[in-house]
């Protein structure tokens, strides 16, 4: 785990975000967090924020920076019906 600078998010609808949880839980950053944030908001890419993670991730939360993150992908209207007249 580590940082990722510059990603590519063209065609990408959605990042979640999430520290590992359980035995062997590895840190998560905060700079890396935010970084990934950031990024999303640039390319206007909905960002969710899952966890901090630990081995106890309840005690760790999910709030980011004060707040949580639960930006979701809009999901595609349904076809607007139409209504036809046809007069002969």
């Amino acid at each position: 785990m580590g940082p990722l600078p510059l990603l590519n998010l063209k065609g990408i609808d959605w990042v979640i975000v999430g520290g590992e949880s359980g035995p062997g839980a590895r840190k998560i950053e905060l700079s890396w967090v935010t970084d990934i944030r950031d990024q999303c908001n640039a390319w206007g890419v909905p960002f969710f924020f899952k966890q901090w993670g630990s081995v106890n991730k309840k005690r760790t939360g999910r709030e980011l920076e004060g707040r949580t993150w639960d930006e979701m992908p809009q999901l595609p209207s349904p076809p607007q019906q139409t209504s036809l007249l046809f007069v002969a």
